[in-house]
């Protein structure tokens, strides 16, 4: 029981480093949108941009890596997948 407790415990803050990191891409992403006439790829690398902060909380908290995912944890590639969608792997800034 009390295993099952911490495990719970330990999942809580991790979700809400997910949490945080969609809010500040989707925020972010927003703004650029109507701030300026930028495309889709552009707002999404603006948003990384501004988001660096919650990007590396949650990487350092995800300490799994792949090859070829950019030095980006797959918990941090998911959060990219579900705001912007499944064709987050690509781009010139190699973060994207």
């Amino acid at each position: 029981m009390f295993l099952a407790l911490v495990s719970l415990a330990e999942a809580a803050p991790f979700d809400n480093l997910k949490a945080d990191l969609a809010s500040c891409l989707r925020f972010e992403a927003d703004g650029a949108s109507s701030a300026r006439d930028r495309s889709a790829k552009s707002r999404a690398d603006y948003a990384l941009q501004r988001c660096a902060i919650e990007v590396e909380r949650l990487d350092r908290a995800d300490g799994r890596r792949l090859r070829g995912d950019q030095g980006l944890s797959p918990s941090t590639w998911s959060v990219l997948r579900s705001v912007f969608g499944s064709g987050g792997r690509r781009g010139s800034s190699g973060r994207m």
